[in-house]
C-alpha cells in the first residue's frame, strides 16, 4: 500500500487554499484527469464505489473470524509461543479489517454525500483508514514472518526451538513489532492536523485535514516513508517466501517418512509417541505454509505496486497516471483485507484442537 499519504490529499477538492500559520491545505483537485492514463475521473470514482461494496461481506467474515480465533486460543491457552503468535496475528488482522471497512464506507456514494456535510470524507478516511490499515497490515506481515521463521527453526533444529522461541521471548518480539510499527505510523499524524474551516460550497464550517510542515518534520517523515515503502513491504514478503519454500520441502520429505512408519508393525510405544509429536509439528507446519501462501498471494501485488511507483514518478497519486495508481492502491487494501479475513478457515481445516475448541464456543461438539 504504497504512499497512502500521497492519496490523503488528492481525494478531496482544494476548497479555499487557506493557511493557518504553518498549517497548509495542500489538496490538489480531486481525481484530476489523467493526461496519459487509463482511467478518467468518472471511471475511477465508479470503480472505487463499486469495489467498496465488496469490503463489507469480506469484513463481516474477517471481524467474526478473528474474534473467534482470539477466544478459541484464549481458551486453548496462551502458554506456548505459537499460540501467542496466532492470538497476536488475529488481533492485528481484526484492526486491519476494521480500518479497511471504515475506508471503504467513506467511498460508498450515499455515505460520502452525507458525511461531506461534516468533514472532507476521502482525505480524512485516508488518514484514519488507509494509514492505520497500512500499519496493521505491516504488523500482520511481520508476525507472519515471525511464525514462519519459528516453524523453520522447529523443522531444522527441533531440539533448540524450545529454548530459542520461548513464550517470554515471543511476547517481547510481538511487543516490539507492535510498538515499532505503531510509532512509525504515528508519524503520519504528526504532519496532519484536523481543523475546522469554512466551506463556501456548503456555507458552513466543516472538519478537514491540514498539513503541518517544517524542514525537520519533512526530513524525519521522508526517512520513515522510505522504511515503510520498501523494507516494511519487501522484507516480510521475502522472509515468508523463503520460509514457505523450506517448509514445503520439509512437508514433502515428512510425507515419505510417515509412509515408512506406517509399515513398521513392531513400533514401540516410545516410537508411537514420537510419531504423534511429529505429526503435530507437521500439522503446525502445514497451517503455517497455507497462511504463508495466502499472505504471499495477497502481498505480491502491493510489492509490485511499490516498485513500479518508485521507479516511475508518473505512476503516483500526483502523476499522469494518478487515477490508475489510486485504484490499484485501493485494490491492494482489498487484498490485505482478504489476507486478514481467511485465517479462520485455515485453522478450522488444519487444526483439530482449534476446530473442537471453536465449536465448543457455540455449544457444538466435534463429530
Amino acid at each position: 500500500m504504497f504512499c497512502a499519504h500521497q492519496v490523503a490529499w488528492t481525494m478531496d477538492q482544494s476548497e479555499s487554499g487557506d493557511h493557518f500559520g504553518n498549517l497548509t491545505d495542500q489538496s490538489p483537485p480531486c481525481c484530476a484527469p489523467e493526461t496519459r492514463g487509463f482511467l478518467t475521473s468518472a471511471q475511477f470514482l465508479m470503480l472505487l464505489s463499486q469495489t467498496s461494496y465488496l469490503s463489507f461481506p469480506i469484513g463481516v467474515v474477517g471481524l467474526s473470524g478473528n474474534v473467534i480465533i482470539m477466544f478459541a486460543y484464549q481458551r486453548i491457552g496462551l502458554n506456548s509461543s505459537i499460540n501467542v503468535s496466532y492470538f497476536a496475528l488475529a488481533l492485528s488482522d481484526l484492526f486491519c479489517v476494521l480500518c479497511n471497512m471504515w475506508m471503504a464506507l467513506c467511498f460508498v456514494p450515499a455515505f460520502s454525500r452525507f458525511a461531506y456535510r461534516y468533514f472532507t470524507v476521502h482525505s480524512i478516511s485516508s488518514v484514519t483508514g488507509a494509514w492505520t490499515s497500512e500499519c496493521f497490515a505491516r504488523i500482520t506481515a511481520y508476525i507472519t514472518a515471525l511464525i514462519s521463521v519459528e516453524r523453520c527453526v522447529s523443522v531444522a533444529r527441533p531440539l533448540k526451538v524450545g529454548s530459542l522461541f520461548t513464550r517470554q521471548r515471543t511476547c517481547v518480539l510481538l511487543a516490539l513489532i507492535y510498538g515499532v510499527n505503531l510509532a512509525l505510523a504515528s508519524s503520519g499524524f504528526v504532519i496532519t492536523r484536523f481543523v475546522t474551516a469554512w466551506n463556501p460550497r456548503l456555507n458552513k464550517t466543516t472538519v478537514r485535514t491540514m498539513l503541518f510542515s517544517t524542514p525537520l518534520v519533512d526530513r524525519v517523515y521522508d526517512v520513515v516513508l522510505i522504511f515503510q515503502s520498501f523494507p516494511a513491504v519487501l522484507i516480510p514478503l521475502a522472509t515468508v517466501t523463503v520460509c514457505s519454500v523450506f517448509l514445503s520441502l520439509s512437508l514433502t520429505r515428512s510425507a515419505t517418512w510417515r509412509q515408512s512408519l506406517t509399515g513398521a508393525g513392531g513400533a514401540t510405544v516410545a516410537k508411537s509417541g514420537d510419531r504423534t509429536r511429529s505429526l503435530r509439528e507437521l500439522q503446525l507446519a502445514k497451517t503455517v505454509v497455507i497462511i504463508a501462501v495466502v499472505f504471499i498471494a495477497c502481498s505480491t501485488p502491493n510489492a509490485i505496486n511499490v516498485l513500479v511507483a518508485s521507479a516511475a514518478p508518473q505512476y503516483r497519486a500526483t502523476g499522469a497516471y494518478g487515477n490508475t495508481f489510486r485504484f490499484v492502491n485501493f485494490s491492494t487494501f482489498q487484498l490485505s483485507m482478504i489476507n486478514s479475513s481467511v485465517n479462520i478457515f485455515i485453522y478450522l481445516s488444519t487444526g483439530t484442537l482449534f476446530r473442537r475448541t471453536a465449536k465448543s464456543l457455540f455449544g457444538l461438539k466435534e463429530k
